[in-house]
Order: C-alpha cells, then sequence, then structure tokens
C-alpha cells in the first residue's frame, strides 16, 4: 500500500498506492507509521516527499472502518491516525507533499503535516468536509487548518464542508504552490533540494518548537478524543448517514 522509492540525494520518495482512492484503513496507517519510523532510523534519509501513485492523493479515512464497525479494531484504527499525526506532523525529518489529486477529510491530514505543500491544478479538491455525513472533523485536525488559514476562515470552512479548488487553497495559504500535474513531482523534489540546504539541526528544532504545543495537546487528550470519536460514530443517527452516504459513492 506504500511505495518506498530511493534517490542518489539524501531523501526518499513516499508514494500512496491502495486503490482504488488511497482511503486509510487500519493497514494502511499502521504500515505509514511503520515507514516513517524506519526512515527516520535510516542515517541516509533526511527528508521525505510524499505523493500518490494513483490519480487521487488520498480520499480519506476508509468509512467502511466506521460503518457497522467492529469497535476493539475501530479503537486500533483511531489510534494508529493519532499516531500518524504524531509522527509525521512532529518528524524532524523535511516533509515535502506533492498532492497529485484531491485531498478531502483525512487526506488532509497527510498533507497538512507537511512542512511544503505542492498541489496540481485541476477540478480536484481539498479541504475538511466531514460536516456534510455528520461527523465534526477531530480537534487536531481542525487545528491544523487553523495554524494555515487563521481561527475565523477556518471555522467557516469547516462548518460548511467547503471543498477548495487548488487556485482557492494557494489563496488562503493551504497549498504553497499550484502548478500543472506533470510539474508537481518535480518541484517536490527541488523544494526537498533546496530545504536540505539547511543544516538540520537547526531547522530540525525551529519545528520542534513552533509544533510542540500542538504535539503537547494531541498526546495529553488522545483517550478523550479516542472516547469522543467512538461515541459520535456509534451514534444510531450517524450509521444511518454514513450508510447513506456510502450507497451513494456506490452509485458513482
Amino acid at each position: 500500500m506504500l511505495d518506498i522509492e530511493t534517490t542518489d540525494k539524501e531523501y526518499y520518495i513516499m508514494n500512496l498506492n491502495r486503490k482504488p482512492v488511497n482511503s486509510m484503513n487500519y493497514e494502511l496507517l499502521k504500515e505509514m507509521n511503520q515507514a516513517i519510523k524506519e526512515l527516520e532510523a535510516n542515517k541516509k534519509c533526511r527528508g521525505v516527499v510524499i505523493s500518490s501513485k494513483l490519480p487521487v492523493f488520498s480520499a480519506g479515512l476508509d468509512l467502511f472502518e466506521m460503518y457497522d464497525p467492529n469497535v476493539e479494531r475501530m479503537t486500533a484504527f483511531w489510534r494508529e491516525l493519532q499516531d500518524m499525526k504524531i509522527n509525521y506532523f512532529g518528524s524532524p525529518l523535511v516533509m515535502v507533499g506533492a498532492i497529485n489529486g484531491a485531498c478531502p477529510a483525512g487526506g488532509c491530514a497527510i498533507a497538512f503535516s507537511c512542512d511544503y505543500r505542492i498541489m496540481a491544478d485541476g477540478k480536484h479538491t481539498i479541504g475538511l468536509n466531514e460536516t456534510k455525513i455528520g461527523l465534526a472533523a477531530p480537534y487536531w485536525l481542525a487545528e491544523s487548518m487553523k495554524l494555515l488559514t487563521g481561527h475565523r476562515e477556518a471555522e467557516r470552512l469547516l462548518a460548511l464542508s467547503i471543498l477548495m479548488k487548488p487556485g482557492e487553497a494557494l489563496e488562503k495559504g493551504v497549498v504553497d504552490e499550484v502548478l500543472p500535474l506533470e510539474n508537481v513531482l518535480e518541484r517536490g523534489k527541488e523544494v526537498m533540494e533546496e530545504w536540505l540546504q539547511i543544516p538540520d539541526v537547526g531547522r530540525a528544532q525551529t519545528k520542534k518548537q513552533f509544533r510542540k504545543y500542538f504535539l503537547e495537546e494531541l498526546e495529553e487528550r488522545r483517550d478523550e478524543d479516542l472516547e469522543r470519536f467512538i461515541k459520535g460514530v456509534t451514534s444510531p443517527q450517524l450509521q444511518k448517514l454514513l450508510g447513506f452516504y456510502i450507497q451513494q459513492l456506490k452509485k458513482k
């Protein structure tokens, strides 16, 4: 589900490759967490470009992890998601997102963890649209949006389930560049090489200082976050909404 490519430089390329749309299930999240630990332990690796082998960057969380769920598995699934956010957002490695397609909802948990984001131009969108299916984005994902856009704009975007086209995402600071699809990965490599010109010790410490309080709060509130998620998802009303939404997706 992940393809890790080596380069002749000091960084690797991580490609999401779970067909059909890179929806994140328990297994993919677990693989992502293992991969980042191995890359951080690799003395030849100073950075990771994250992209996708599919036309979609990531369609978000796998709804089948939440619909008619096995609570034990769903608990493990959410723990892996929390770990993914902590591991990727807090990684000392340089993280560049080469967003080559749609990136709604949970896909933003990956994209927003990157230090720099380049998005392909086109009809696809990015944003947090959980309220459309009766969910609220977890507070830490909402906070990730707020760090990029500011409080008022983030609240509006989340409340109204607004998915932004690439140009709008650039305007609001959600991504750093918008380029034609064929240029996205190459530009991601160029940005990586620019960032790697800075010695790791100062750059990584600066990153840690800016992200410290976010990561500490998520660590402290993990159980509370999990409890809220389980309670919300297992409610009959939300299960009904999820079922309806899944049926609509099957018709497309």
